[in-house]
């Protein structure tokens, strides 16, 4: 009975692993390229596994941000400048202006983008980044 037991036990470790490697593979998009969108906050949502941005670009598209997680923002303060400080639910709300930095998707015609590396609010030089100087990147 034991090597049954332990073959389950493998079996569920590889099929988590396997989840939490997909959940975070992004096959659908250029993780090798930046794409730069700028526009006006629709809506957001602020929770976990990923904050949601909706953002209605000037052409008036409106496209889908994935951010990080809510936990990740909030812990992560060093990553907010020009004053250290979580990323919290009423940072930035429907209305502001931003200019987000991500990995764009392979077909063009969805309006997406991933893996963060900036968000910038330029009324007040607000700015998210995960590029920080003692460590190349945490994104």
């Amino acid at each position: 009975m034991r090597p049954i037991a332990s073959a389950v036990a493998v079996a569920i470790v590889v099929l988590l692993a396997t989840a939490v490697y997909a959940h975070h593979s992004h096959p659908d998009f250029l993780t090798d390229q930046e794409a730069t969108i700028e526009g006006t906050i629709e809506g957001i949502d602020f929770k976990n596994p990923h904050v949601v941005i909706m953002l209605r670009a000037d052409d008036s598209t409106v496209y889908t941000i994935e951010w990080q997680g809510a936990y990740y923002l909030r812990d992560n303060v060093r990553m907010v400048s020009p004053v250290e400080g979580p990323v919290e639910s009423d940072t930035l709300k429907p209305g502001d202006r931003i200019v987000v930095v991500g990995c764009p998707p392979r077909d063009p015609s969805d309006h997406e983008l991933v893996i963060l590396k900036r968000v910038e609010r330029p009324f007040d030089g607000w700015l998210w980044t995960c590029r920080r100087p003692d460590k190349r990147m945490t994104c």
